[in-house]
Parts: structure tokens; sequence; C-alpha cells
């Protein structure tokens, strides 16, 4: 925005409920003014409450309001009133508590229509934006500490939005743009689906939805995507349809039809939050175009599991030419590296062995990408010293060879989790959790690439 924002908050309880909202004017590139306003006079973050909001200037741009849900529909009057054409409404208790007409929203749908006025919710938590700070979550989530990256994020539930903040973060997965839709009676998915995807600063797209407000038009706007939308689609049971009702009036579909339109239109569908993480850390690698793995592990027992993950992912494991085999013998120091695919790398610790197989291996027609499972503990390092190489000429070698062949390589480390954590803070390249999680995390970028490739055809 290019113009100084102004930002008045309406609440009508104690002035707890301003200070996460209130954080966004300190440590972040918010300009402009913001106006608390509530029924008790005082003072929050050294700004003067509004008891009459008929007092505030003209020329605000947003209105973030968390009033008893009878008093929403009259405070969005006064917005009009005042000229502000924007809300985010967290309120809850309108249809959510069952599947009737509530007579507060229908109020609260003609006052927008009739000033309008464009609004986010009610029963949401509003946006988050890490590039610019604004942060209007009245929940304590800060701007400043969600890192700025590739995923825009659409979510129905406020709570599933915060779990989705921690959760990615954890992953050092950053965000462009963070949006709570909650109930949607005015602007939906569609609406910000369609923004994101001429948004500059995103690369990927991640939803959670209870109800799809139209599926055409979801289904439309993906066939032309240039960009790599997931779905995390919940209430597809009677049990959750229930509950549904009381968190945000979602109504239930029928899944398999949702489930066939998705794959049709090539969204990439997952059943949880960490999947979506997942997902997120597996699009920013190159396409993957086939079903053909060259599987590396320092670990026996993972080569095995890293075989049946194969299997059951629907990926192969090519046979390697003997030449090539021949070649890997020079690297063995005990005798350890059992020749075949997926391979057991056993005691070499060495980043120049490692290259030269991994080269090899991606150099080959019927490769199509590689997995790779890195043992790495400091007293290991220590003992190998240079030929190991420190966390950052680890990642920064294996993303010039995903480059330099434009193939995938799904990497994770076997050790200690605190050492696995030097290596996601670097953030050079995606690191999985798991090998198993990383074959995943292949499944799910074929399964992009596949759709993508057959909306082409």
């Amino acid at each position: 925005m290019s113009a100084p924002m102004r930002v008045v908050t309406e609440k009508n309880w104690p002035t707890s409920c301003y200070h996460s909202f209130l954080r966004l004017e300190s440590g972040t590139w918010v300009t402009g003014e913001i106006y608390p306003v509530g029924r008790e006079p005082g003072k929050v973050h050294g700004r003067r409450i509004i008891t009459d909001p008929r007092s505030l200037p003209p020329g605000i741009d947003l209105a973030v309001i968390l009033v008893p849900a009878r008093f929403v529909a009259e405070t969005l009057e006064i917005c009009g009133q005042k000229g502000i054409g924007q809300a985010i409404i967290s309120t809850g208790g309108f249809r959510e508590f069952n599947d009737q007409d509530n007579p507060a929203e229908t109020d609260v749908v003609n006052v927008a229509r009739r000033y309008g006025i464009r609004f986010i919710g009610p029963n949401c938590i509003g946006v988050i934006c890490p590039g610019s700070g604004l942060c209007t979550p009245f929940n304590p989530l800060q701007a400043g500490r969600f890192k700025r990256g590739p995923v825009g994020l659409i979510v129905q539930s406020g709570g599933v939005t915060t779990q989705c903040c921690y959760r990615f973060s954890e992953e050092q997965v950053g965000f462009s743009k963070i949006i709570s839709v909650g109930n949607k009676l005015d602007l939906n998915e569609i609406d910000f689906l369609n923004y994101l995807l001429y948004d500059e600063d995103t690369q990927q797209i991640h939803m959670y939805l209870e109800s799809i407000e139209d599926g055409r038009a979801l289904t439309r706007l993906a066939k032309t995507s240039e960009k790599p939308i997931v779905v995390f689609k919940s209430n597809v049971s009677k049990t959750a349809s229930k509950i549904a009702y009381s968190h945000t009036a979602a109504l239930s579909n029928d899944d398999r039809i949702i489930d066939c339109a998705l794959k049709q239109a090539g969204i990439v569908r997952v059943e949880a939050i960490h999947q979506m993480t997942v997902a997120a850390e597996a699009l920013q690698l190159p396409a993957l175009r086939g079903n053909r793995l060259a599987v590396i592990s320092m670990s026996g027992g993972f080569s095995v599991i890293l075989g049946d993950a194969c299997e059951r992912y629907g990926f192969e494991c090519p046979s390697l030419p003997r030449e090539l085999l021949d070649q890997i013998e020079g690297f063995r120091r005990a005798g350890v590296i059992h020749m075949s695919n997926p391979m057991d790398f056993g005691d070499v610790h060495d980043l120049k062995a490692l290259a030269f197989i991994l080269r090899r291996c991606l150099a080959l027609d019927d490769i199509d990408g590689a997995v790779l499972s890195f043992m790495y503990e400091p007293e290991i390092a220590k003992i190998f010293g240079e030929q190991i190489g420190t966390p950052e000429q680890i990642l920064n070698f294996i993303k010039r060879l995903s480059q330099e062949y434009n193939k995938p390589i799904a990497l994770s480390f076997l050790g200690e989790r605190r050492y696995v954590e030097d290596f996601k803070r670097t953030n050079t390249f995606p690191v999985f959790n798991d090998p198993v999680e990383s074959v995943y995390g292949l499944r799910l970028l074929r399964d992009y690439w596949k759709g993508r490739e057959s909306r082409k055809g």
C-alpha cells in the first residue's frame, strides 16, 4: 500500500484484547495510524482508546472488528458512514452455531452491500503479511516471527491458521501472505486464490478448507495456474460435518467428487497440516517427471526402509550400470557399501565420493531424481574433517547438483534432531525430517507435475 495505512480496531471487552493487534506498530514496516475503539476509556500501548467511533478521522483504510455478534452490523454501519471500505470481522457467533439463516448475519451482509464494504469473516483472525508487517489476529501472533517466503496460505479456521503458522515456521518455510477467511460471508477462498495467483511474492498456494464455495471457479483457476496449489480439504465425514457447523459453518460435500475434481485440476491434495509442510518443501525442488529414483543411504537399515517407501509411493529403483558400480567400488573403506539401488553408502564420509556418485546417477537418462539419506554428527565431522564438510557446504553442493541436472534430490539427515535443525536453519536447500518423508515429498512433487502436464495435454 503506497499511502500510510490507518487502521481502526473495534473491541468491546478488556484492553488485553488489543495487545496482540497493536504490536504491529513496533518492529514492523507498517506506516500510518492505528485507532483503538472501545466502550471503556483508557490507553493501550500508549494509544488512547476512542469511545465514540463517530469521532474517528477520515481516511481510514481498514477496520478490524471484534465485538459481540449482535453489535457487528451496527459497528459496520458506522464504518460505512466514515468511508471505511474494508473490514475484517473476527467475531464469532453467527451461522457456525447451526445451519440456519442467522438474522445478525443477514444484517451484516446488507450493511456491507449498502456501503460497498468488502470484508473477511466473520469468525476469523484476518491476515498476516510478513513483508509489510500487517498482522490482524487477536491471538498472540506477530508478523515478525514468521519468515518471508514462497507460501501463500488461505485457511478457513482461525485455530488451523495458527497451527499452520507454527508448523510451517518450525520447518523453516516462509510465507508471502497468510489469510484466515472464517465463514466467508463476503470474500472467500476464490477471491484470495485469484489474488495470490498474481502476487509476485507467492510461488505456491496452500489452502485448508472445510467447504468449497465455488468448485467450478476453483478448478478453473487451478487449471490455468502456473503456481502449485495444495489443498487440505476436511469435513468429509458425517461426524466432521456436524462439528463444522459449530465451527465455521462449512457445508458437507461429496468427498469422492471433490477428490476427482481436484485431481483433474492438477491440485495436490493432502490430509494433514504436516503433509502441507512436506509439500511446501518438495515443491521448491526441480520438476520430477517420472517414477525412477536413485536411492542412496548411509544406513543399511534405512536403505531397506527407503526401498519399501519407494514401492509404496509408486516409484521404481532401476539397476545401476555395471560400469558405475565398479567405479563406486573404489570408494569402499571397509567393504560396507552395498552395490545396488537402493545403495547402502556404508562408512564413506566423503563429499567428493558422494558428489561423484550423485553426478553419475543424475546424468543417467533412466533416473528422474534422487533420494539421499545422509548421516551427520559433529563427532563424525571431527573425525573426517574436510572430507565431510560443514552443513552449509553439504547443502550448497546438493543444491548445485540438483540445479545442474535439473532433477530433484530429496534430502534427509540421520542424527540428533538438534543437528538436523542446524541444516534446516541455513535455509539453503529443503531438508526433510526423515527418509520416508523425503520419498513422500517426491510423490507429491511427481503428482503435481503429472497433473500439470496432463492439463496441458
